[in-house]
């Protein structure tokens, strides 16, 4: 028996692994206030708080990917600032105070916004 699964493009059968495009990562070094973008992993140094602004005009799907890199969000919050857009449901903002956390956001659509996963 395969566990290969196989999908048919509209031209030809492809192995699942082939038939979806790579989606690239970009890695973030951040070490001050920044407002992030769409698409990319933001590893945190925490040896202060920091602020991070969500995107302005996020489209559906959107996600970023945020790292306490020092392992000191407890003492050193992580701001997620909303820009004036929901985080679950609420015009607010979060605060990430997890030592090590990884935390990932996905932009749901305006009714509810950006959602932690």
């Amino acid at each position: 028996m395969s566990n290969t699964i196989n999908v048919w493009d509209g031209t030809e059968w492809k192995t699942l692994a082939s038939a979806l495009p790579a989606v690239p990562v970009t890695a973030v070094a951040v070490s001050s206030n920044i407002t992030v973008e769409a698409g990319k992993e933001y590893f945190v140094t925490t040896t202060s708080a920091r602020t991070l602004t969500l995107p302005a005009s996020p489209i559906l799907g959107d996600k970023v990917t945020i790292y306490d890199a020092s392992n000191s969000a407890a003492t050193n919050n992580i701001t997620i600032n909303s820009n004036s857009g929901k985080i679950n449901g609420t015009v607010q903002d979060a605060i990430i105070d997890v030592n090590g956390g990884v935390n990932t956001l996905v932009y749901t659509g305006s009714s509810y916004g950006w959602r932690f996963i």
